[in-house]
């Protein structure tokens, strides 16, 4: 079905890479609404409860994107992520009693496409006041980022299209997991694993074109995920068991660091998800906030933060 961007009226037969190759604006996927509820649904709970506390806190997206994204199926335009957080803060302020508690929320955006970025900044520039965009790879920028918000509470979301062009290496995660004050929303890719994983056979094939590309993709996946996915590979017993134990892997490297770690399907239900939405505390509240919004998302409820 061919695909239309709003934004510059290029036109092409599909989107596998999730965004216009000639503006740089974001395509939506399955599944986006319920992932964009569930973290304005939370980042709103988590921020009224920081001011409340009178708590200096972070929003930091590592893969920004455009700022506002356009429907997959047509040409609705919602906000990104980044406006979502941006917004947090407005309806904090609605919602807080004591108006006079501070800090709000300061949020910092990272995004490496060029093309992507210029429409970022353009869309939070209404925002510029406590929202910084940054250009430039997340694997070489959130290190720092997280150092100049040392001792201040920090929820970060990373949010690739796959598994990140370039690829999200798990040592960048591994930094994040290693901090105090911390809380991390991450896309666990299924699919994106999956494609690259079958690539394993190959790594010996007669062809050089092949056995390159092949080798370039396991490494990848060896930064993404860490080694132990190739015995998962070979020796799976189907699709579903695959899956099943990709997910527990990586479920599994997240509990080395934090104690709560929930994750939930994209989209939600369904049998043959797309990705994995996982989020890790080491706060019993948070937990019982993001359990209840998932639970909530299951049955099509809704939270208020009204009770936090």
């Amino acid at each position: 079905m061919p695909w239309e961007c709003a934004e510059c009226g290029h036109s092409c037969d599909d989107h596998p890479k999730g965004f216009c190759t000639k503006c740089g604006l974001v395509q939506m996927g399955p599944g986006t609404h319920e992932k964009y509820e569930i973290l304005e649904k939370y980042c709103c709970a988590l921020s009224l409860i920081m001011r409340n506390n009178k708590k200096k806190h972070f929003f930091i997206d590592a893969c920004a994107g455009s700022g506002i994204v356009q429907q997959y199926d047509g040409t609705t335009i919602l906000d990104g992520s980044p406006r979502i957080f941006a917004k947090t803060r407005e309806k904090v302020e609605e919602t807080i009693r004591d108006k006079s508690k501070k800090p709000e929320v300061e949020c910092k955006f990272i995004e490496n496409n060029t093309k992507t970025y210029n429409i970022l900044q353009r869309e939070l520039q209404d925002y510029n006041s406590f929202c910084e965009c940054i250009g430039g790879d997340c694997n070489f920028i959130l290190d720092k980022i997280l150092n100049e918000a040392e001792g201040a509470f920090t929820f970060i979301y990373i949010d690739p299209f796959g598994l990140g062009e370039p690829t999200i290496k798990y040592e960048t995660v591994q930094k994040v997991l290693e901090r105090g004050f911390t809380e991390l929303f991450i896309h666990f890719s299924w699919q994106g694993v999956s494609r690259t994983a079958g690539l394993l056979n190959n790594i010996d094939h007669h062809d050089e074109k092949i056995r390159k590309t092949a080798r370039s993709s396991v490494n990848s996946l060896d930064s993404y995920l860490s080694p132990q996915w190739q015995e998962i590979q070979r020796n799976a017993k189907s699709k579903y068991d695959r899956r099943k134990r990709f997910v527990t892997l990586y479920e599994n490297n997240l509990k080395q660091y934090y104690p709560g770690v929930k994750y939930v399907e994209i989209p939600i239900g369904s049998n043959n998800p797309h990705y994995y939405l996982f989020f890790t505390t080491r706060n019993e509240t948070g937990y019982k906030i993001m359990d209840g919004i998932i639970k909530n998302m299951r049955l099509k409820g809704s939270t208020s933060i009204d009770q936090y």
